[in-house]
């Protein structure tokens, strides 16, 4: 990791962005549903990153759950991992910011400090000395949610469950908000800590775009401004 680059990031966190990454690295799940452009996920990486590189975690696990939409585009080619790195996107180019390239990363996941994966390999997964990025979490309904949470041994992870409800691209998973019900669940017992982003770093348009929101129920759009 370039930890001249880790440094100058860090720096430039917003004051929100200082909370979320303080608790990624001293609490064991850290839960955060946040707009887009946010830096939730990268922020996460560097989190994951820095535990993994003093010792205090073994692994890097980056989990995503797959959505409706590309997964209605048909079969994808290849074996399981070339499926899976589909959706990779984000995670590599958090790597890439913090000086992870393509080369380091294939050396880093060959000896088994770094994993990507979605939830459809997770049944039976026994998750110790991790750091576990659940990213999209908004797109996991209440079974998938369940049995990526309880794979997980407390006492030697930590666990960053990260999405946008606002986002989700799942009908299913959308009508029920188990995302949102995990949070609110997990998060009334010490181990557990809420974390909101409220800037959208990408700018003026991204936000904008991000606040206009449908209500399923009354079919009404309205504009978003509870977290101003």
């Amino acid at each position: 990791m370039d930890h001249k680059s880790a440094n100058a990031f860090i720096k430039k966190l917003d004051k929100y962005q200082k909370v979320y990454y303080e608790s990624l690295m001293s609490t064991p799940l850290t839960c955060c549903n946040a707009r887009a452009g946010s830096g939730k996920t990268t922020i996460a990486v560097l989190a994951g990153l820095q535990l993994l590189d003093v010792g205090a975690v073994n692994k890097l696990i980056y989990l995503r759950f797959p959505d409706k939409k590309t997964q209605g585009l048909g079969a994808l080619p290849g074996e399981l991992e070339e499926k899976e790195a589909y959706y990779m996107g984000p995670f590599l180019e958090a790597l890439t910011e913090f000086g992870i390239m393509q080369e380091e990363f294939e050396r880093l996941k060959g000896q088994e400090q770094i994993q990507v994966c979605t939830n459809t390999t997770w049944r039976g997964a026994n998750v110790k000395d991790s750091f576990l990025i659940i990213d999209e979490a908004q797109n996991g309904d209440f079974d998938d949610l369940k049995m990526v949470l309880t794979r997980i041994h407390e006492e030697s992870c930590k666990v960053a469950l990260i999405g946008h409800s606002a986002q989700c691209d799942n009908p299913k998973s959308r009508k029920l908000d188990a995302f949102s019900a995990y949070i609110h669940h997990m998060c009334q017992k010490p181990f557990a800590k809420e974390t909101p982003l409220k800037i959208n770093h990408r700018g003026k348009l991204s936000d904008w775009a991000d606040r206009l929101m449908l209500d399923p129920y009354k079919g009404d759009f309205y504009v978003d401004n509870s977290r101003d």
